[in-house]
């Protein structure tokens, strides 16, 4: 009769046992994402590759938030290691602001950067992604998949995040359609709530604590679009003034247009753009289009488009495939 109670005692036990260890488990990852929630502050680093018309970009990527008197401040720096060029997009109680160091000059816009669009160089966006996609346990975190949308990049269909078991992003690989892999993020360091105070978000300090890392290079110009629209270059000239080096590149052809690519000595004093127009996102430059000129700026180079033929996403994808190779 003892055996018999113990035999089902220890049943009991087994059951009661797995039912708390199942409930654990799945309180584990809602606890995790709940602290990871109430992060104030943080600092993530990482390396990015984007693969853009079979050419191989390479970032470091320095994302900085805090939560200040209620209000969220980003900061994010792209680093170009083949250009030594480096740009930043920070948000602050001013607005948004878009850094050129190279060329002491800043864009200002009303936008509502970053969360506009998803980023993968943003925690919060990564979070959504958990939040919003089916998740695999792995021995040491958390695999999610799903479907991936970013604004102004047609190829991005579906993404992978990996995180660990506190929730700290490890990777993130973004793919197109037929799988193929065009972004790849490799996490080397996510630190949270760090101490950041108001003023390392300020344009003017991180300007200057910019342009004392990097040294000033000068991008090699001119750069030629790979997507021509069914154009052909016609012509190309060189024009200076106040010591800005203008290269004007013509083509004619199904729908004509002409680009001017800037590259400007570094001023005194910082120049500041109020961009009025929309803020088209890119992850590694952004660009605003106003009537038939849409501009780009990447890598401390400003590329403007000029055209009565081209669409706005006809512009933005000529702008985005510039290469230094020559199409001529």
């Amino acid at each position: 009769m003892n055996k018999k109670y113990i035999i089902i005692g220890t049943v009991v036990a087994l059951i009661i046992g797995g039912f708390c260890f199942f409930k654990f488990k799945s309180r584990s990852l809602k606890q995790a994402l709940k602290d990871a929630k109430e992060y104030t502050s943080y600092e993530l680093v990482c390396q990015m590759e984007m693969l853009e018309n079979d050419e191989l970009k390479t970032y470091q990527v320095t994302s900085h938030y805090a939560s200040i008197d209620k209000q969220d401040y980003y900061k994010v720096e792209l680093y170009d290691k083949s250009l030594n060029q480096a740009q930043v997009i920070v948000k602050n109680d001013k607005g948004v602001f878009v850094l050129t160091p190279s060329l002491n000059q800043a864009f200002q816009f009303q936008s509502e950067w970053p969360n506009n669009s998803p980023k993968p160089y943003i925690y919060q966006s990564l979070l959504t992604f958990l939040e919003d996609n089916k998740n695999e346990k792995v021995k040491d975190g958390y695999i999610v998949t799903g479907e991936m949308k970013y604004d102004n990049d047609d190829r991005v269909k579906s993404q992978e995040v990996k995180f660990d078991k506190n929730l700290n992003p490890m990777y993130v690989n973004v793919y197109n359609g037929d799988g193929v892999e065009v972004i790849q993020l490799t996490i080397s360091s996510f630190k949270p709530n760090q101490k950041i105070d108001k003023q390392a978000f300020q344009q003017e300090t991180i300007m200057k604590e910019s342009q004392n890392q990097y040294k000033q290079t000068t991008s090699s110009l001119p750069l030629y679009p790979v997507a021509l629209m069914g154009s052909t270059l016609q012509n190309e000239k060189v024009s200076t003034i106040d010591d800005t080096t203008n290269h004007i590149l013509k083509f004619t052809g199904e729908k004509s247009f002409t680009i001017v690519e800037s590259s400007a000595s570094s001023k005194e004093t910082m120049n500041v753009v109020k961009v009025n127009s929309e803020m088209i996102d890119l992850l590694d430059g952004f660009a605003y289009i106003e009537d038939n000129q849409m501009t780009y700026v990447s890598s401390g180079v400003v590329c403007s488009l000029y055209s009565n033929d081209l669409t706005k996403e006809e512009m933005l994808s000529v702008l985005t495939s510039m290469q230094s190779s020559n199409v001529k």
